[in-house]
């Protein structure tokens, strides 16, 4: 038999490991179903239900397999690779056993220490494999050409520069002024992307007394101070607000007052009926809050300030009412969007960030869209998210910039990097979700990475 060593010299995967010869908890072996060695691991139903491995191997980066089975559904779980945790998906199986590729980990010399967490549970799992990963193929040149034929100067130079940076530097981001001073304290630097949400501008929320703050016109302040701008738009719905608290199927207590009426379970406005019917009260609210939110981004692009759009963010997840009727009417609001504000209002100034996750059919086209990124709150801020990143890359390499859009925490930028995962940006989310996950030491070695750039000139400057 050939040694550990020789194995990982002629790049062949280390011997398979069975899980049901692993320390088992909360969980028992089964053999009811065929299946690889002498059982497979079963009752993923509670919370701490795990299942550790160990093993030797050699240090460098690995490709992880999973023998696995979901027989009822799509579920989520955890990968911890000697305590560094890594959050999957399985997909539906039925009863057999199928091969599941969990991305790259990072082992190390000597024993490893690897364990599979219940995340959603309800799946099975027979074996694990790894496989000595190759080096991250160079990156395709995206071309700077914006999905608006007629993109503003300014607009044109923020992805010109982006795609210049692109697989070479990621540009640092986060949510929210209040929070950078956080980030300065510890780093004494500053992100060069700063988000913000033209949430309050929704007019149902004007409605009942809703105060904007003037952000749009903080937000011109911002940008010339050299900060490359993002905005969301935690959109409340146009109408149907169910303005109150009630219990749902399961018992639990859903606060769905007016103010949450961005969310799917706050409201009974049905966006497939709105535009399946152009003559509806529905359908001209849809183009009433668009409109209402041009009259805002007209500010910025008065004075020259180009933005990194990002509406209708999540739409897969289901829980924004904007995804709740499925893909299919989530692309025409897109795309109704997109016109309404580019022919209809003529601006121009807005770089189109589609962040509705990786599967294929809510991606609404190319020609509507200038930047796919993915919004992630893994359990661990250091998982490189090198999964999503391999899914969307084998669909946008040489097509379109990659980013992550919100992160909860600040991101390990370079070990994403090791991990191939080279996103042109990132934009830190807020409050628990945001810097404050990360020790200060941590945010100072990310923010001070070579590979890192932050608000250090007035590149994205109006004007410049």
């Amino acid at each position: 038999m050939l040694s550990l060593a020789v194995l990982l010299a002629l790049g062949q995967a280390l011997p398979r490991i069975e899980f049901e010869s692993g320390k088992l908890v909360g969980v028992q072996s089964a053999s009811a179903r065929p299946h690889s060695g002498t059982g497979y691991v079963t009752g993923f139903d509670g919370d701490g239900d795990t299942v550790q491995v160990s093993f030797a191997a050699r240090a460098g980066m690995y490709r992880a397999t999973i023998g696995y089975s979901a027989p009822s559904g799509e579920k989520g779980y955890v990968l911890n690779v000697n305590g560094s945790r890594y959050s999957g998906m399985f997909s539906k199986t039925g009863d057999e056993f199928r091969v599941h590729d969990a991305g790259t980990v990072e082992l190390k010399d000597g024993e490893n220490t690897i364990a599979i967490e219940k995340g959603w549970g309800y799946f099975d799992l027979d074996w694990l494999e790894f496989t000595p990963s190759p080096a991250p193929p160079s990156l395709k040149s995206v071309p700077a050409r914006a999905a608006d034929a007629q993109a503003t100067l300014e607009a044109r130079r923020v992805l010109k520069r982006l795609t210049e940076l692109y697989g070479h530097k990621m540009l640092s981001g986060q949510y929210d002024p209040k929070e950078v001073g956080q980030i300065n304290e510890a780093t004494g630097k500053r992100p060069a992307i700063l988000g913000f949400d033209f949430m309050e501008y929704s007019p149902s929320r004007l409605q009942r007394g809703a105060d904007t703050d003037l952000m749009t016109e903080r937000m011109i302040r911002y940008a010339k101070m050299g900060y490359l701008l993002t905005a969301s738009w935690h959109w409340n719905a146009p109408s149907g607000l169910l303005d109150k608290e009630y219990k749902d199927d399961q018992g639990r207590t859903i606060n769905a007052k007016w103010y949450k009426g961005f969310y799917t379970n706050a409201t009974s406005f049905d966006l497939g009926a709105a535009l399946a019917s152009p003559a509806s009260g529905d359908y001209r609210l849809l183009l009433r809050d668009i409109d209402a939110l041009a009259v805002e981004l007209k500010k910025l692009q008065a004075v020259k300030v180009p933005l990194l759009w990002r509406p209708l963010h999540e739409a897969e997840g289901g829980w924004f009412w904007w995804g709740a009727k499925g893909p299919e009417p989530f692309k025409k609001l897109w795309k109704l969007m997109f016109d309404r504000l580019t022919k209809t209002h003529n601006l121009h100034n807005l770089i189109w960030v589609f962040s509705s996750g990786t599967k294929p059919e809510w991606y609404p086209g190319d020609a509507y869209v200038d930047i796919v990124g993915i919004d992630a709150y893994p359990q661990d801020w250091q998982d490189p998210l090198s999964g999503a990143w391999e899914t969307l890359l084998r669909r946008f390499d040489g097509k379109k910039l990659l980013a992550v859009t919100e992160f909860g925490g600040v991101p390990d930028a370079e070990r994403m990097w090791r991990f191939g995962s080279r996103w042109s940006y990132w934009v830190s989310w807020v409050g628990s979700l945001g810097p404050s996950k990360n020790k200060p030491d941590d945010l100072k070695r990310i923010y001070s990475s070579p590979l890192v750039v932050n608000l250090t000139s007035r590149t994205f400057a109006p004007g410049r």
